[in-house]
Order: structure tokens, then C-alpha cells, then sequence
């Protein structure tokens, strides 16, 4: 009979995290979270280490729920001895979307969410071989163990305090350029992490910015870029004619915005710099992101300083799109000639 000892959800992302035990092995199973109907699907399960004697080949009776039990040929130190589950712990990046799991303090396994659970099920500590049910931790763990240390720490933060010293020093110097706020929205319905939309009127433009995305790092930015850390972190914003949208326009774009800061966690993704994403905005089916250090008269904002890329949502029409594909490049350097004021 199956047996929890350590449950964990993703702070960030659809994902869940659990050590189970069937008797006869540990296991770690990683979950992808449906929230609508309330439903965990196993993503994939990484070998931990055997509680019973094993064979030299791999144990294909499954048939009473049995997790495979690892063959003694790939297993370093053969020892049976059940944990201690207060010794587990579970710790998740930064991102939310790579989970990892301790025993007595020790990192003993890592299961990324790109792990499919068939060609690749996630790293652990005690095997001599890459096998179907494991991979080696130690040829990754000089590029996760101080990730993952900073990464504990980083959860143990007191987020209401982090909320304010990240939110106000932004807010106020935005509120420097545009003067008073003039609305703002809550477009994260009071879930952690807090996210609103600040919106300002200037010059018969609407501008509207995110304030609080930036304060977590996207995920599976390090798949992207070598310096990963630098493109990790972002806020949105948009402008658009006063004159030319209707209250429900913008409202329109406003749930946009919404839905682009949960893109990132929901599906497990980066958008940084001149990405193109497929929403609607307005009349435009298409959007191109682009930093504002590209802009003519830039920001100069101090959570910029800290690495977090303002992003301008700009969007794109068929034609335009057409011209994105065909030569990004010219239509991109268009784009950086105009100028946002």
C-alpha cells in the first residue's frame, strides 16, 4: 500500500511534488496540478532507493501497483534502512518549476519540469549509472546545490516585507514621471504571489504597468540564455491612444496583461526581449515584447538596476506579424526609432 511521506505544491507553478513509499522503495513523484477539476496527473516519478533486497535486473512485476525496484548493479550504497521523514524536505527553485528533495540535510534528488518520466525521470544520489529510473545527481550537482541553497533561503523570505520594498520604490517613481495613479487593479484575485496593474493617463495616452511579476524569476529562462538570471525577471507594460479605446478596450487590455503575467508559470516558460506571443490586443491578433532600454527616452527605474526588464507589450496586426517573420530585424529596429513619448 502506497504511502505519503512528504507532499509539497509548486509556490509558483501547476506543479506538485511527493515521496512515497510502497513498502518496497521510495519514490519521488512529480504532479502536474489541473486547479478547474481538482486533479494531480503523475508527470513523472524518479528512484529514491530500495527498501528490499532487489535483483540484478530490473523487476518488471508490477502488477500489484509496485514501483520497479533499482537493480543492485546500479545502486552505490545498498542500504534498506527506512528514512526518518522529519529529515525530508522538500525545496523548489526560485521559479517554481524544479523541485528537489533532502534527507538530513543533504541534496538527494532533483526532478526538473521538463523530466518526462520516460526518457528522462529526474536526478538522484545514489545510483553509478543513468538508468530509466534515475539519472546521476553528482554529474549536476555543481550547478544545482547552490541554486537550490539559495533558493531555500529565498522561501523563507517574509514576502509581505519583500512586497513592500520592491513595490513602493517602483510605484513612486513611476508615479515621478505620470504624476497620481489612476486605477488599480488586483489581477491576481488575492493569491500569492500579489500582482496588480497600476494605470496612469498622460497626454491623452493610457499607460499601464504590473508591479509585482518581477519580483519571482520566470522559469526555464537557463534554457534559453547562459546568463540566465539576467533575463529572469520582468514587469509588463502598454500604451495606447486615450481618444482611440473605449472603456471596455481597455479593460480589454487590461485583462491581457493579466493573462500574460501568468503565462510564464502556467506554462512553464520565459518571455524576455522581442518575443512574439499570440494575444489579442485591440484590433491586433499578435504582440511583440520589446525592453524599454530600446525605447528613445527610457525609464529610469530602479528595479532596472536590479535586473527586472521592463517589457513594453507592442502590438501586431497580420501585416506587421508577416514582417516580423519575414525580417525581424529591420521591422525590430523600426520599432526602437519610435518613440514611446
Amino acid at each position: 500500500m502506497e504511502q505519503s511521506l512528504l507532499f509539497s505544491q509548486s509556490p509558483l507553478c501547476p506543479l506538485a511534488v511527493d515521496v512515497i513509499s510502497d513498502g518496497r522503495s521510495y519514490y519521488f513523484y512529480m504532479y502536474d496540478l489541473d486547479y478547474a477539476n481538482e486533479q494531480l496527473y503523475a508527470h513523472s516519478a524518479c528512484w529514491l532507493k530500495n527498501l528490499v533486497e532487489a535483483s540484478d535486473v530490473y523487476d518488471e512485476d508490477c502488477s500489484d501497483g509496485h514501483q520497479p525496484l533499482m537493480p543492485t548493479a546500479y545502486i552505490k550504497d545498498q542500504d534498506l534502512t527506512p528514512w526518518d521523514e522529519g529529515d525530508l524536505e522538500i525545496v523548489w527553485s526560485k521559479e517554481g518549476h524544479i523541485a528537489s528533495l533532502y534527507y538530513q540535510g543533504e541534496l538527494y534528488s532533483i526532478i526538473p519540469s521538463w523530466a518526462d518520466g520516460q526518457d528522462f525521470c529526474g536526478y538522484t544520489k545514489n545510483v553509478v549509472e543513468n538508468t530509466m529510473l534515475g539519472w546521476k545527481l553528482e554529474d549536476v550537482a555543481d550547478v544545482f546545490e547552490q541554486r537550490l541553497s539559495d533558493s531555500r533561503d529565498f522561501w523563507m523570505q517574509e514576502f509581505n516585507l519583500v512586497w513592500k520594498d520592491y513595490h513602493s520604490p517602483y510605484v513612486d517613481e513611476l508615479c515621478q514621471y505620470f504624476g497620481g495613479i489612476d486605477a488599480c487593479f488586483d489581477i491576481h484575485k488575492d493569491q500569492f504571489p500579489s500582482r496588480i496593474l497600476i494605470t496612469f493617463e498622460k497626454e491623452e495616452k493610457v499607460y499601464a504597468f504590473t508591479v509585482g511579476m518581477g519580483m519571482f524569476s520566470m522559469p526555464n529562462a537557463d534554457r534559453y540564455y547562459d546568463d540566465y538570471q539576467s533575463y529572469a525577471r520582468v514587469e509588463f507594460a502598454v500604451v495606447v491612444d486615450k481618444k482611440s479605446c473605449s472603456n471596455d478596450d481597455l479593460y480589454a487590455i487590461y485583462s491581457m496583461l493579466a493573462t500574460l503575467c501568468e503565462h510564464p508559470w502556467k506554462d512553464m516558460d520565459c518571455l524576455a526581449d522581442q518575443h512574439i506571443v499570440d494575444v489579442p490586443i485591440l484590433e491586433a491578433n499578435h504582440c511583440i515584447l520589446m525592453d524599454d532600454d530600446h525605447y528613445a527616452q527610457p525609464f529610469d527605474l530602479s528595479l532596472k538596476q536590479e535586473g527586472v526588464h521592463l517589457m513594453w507589450v507592442v502590438p501586431l496586426d497580420d501585416e506587421d506579424y508577416k514582417q516580423v517573420q519575414e525580417e525581424k530585424h529591420a521591422f525590430v529596429k523600426q520599432l526602437i526609432k519610435e518613440d514611446r513619448k
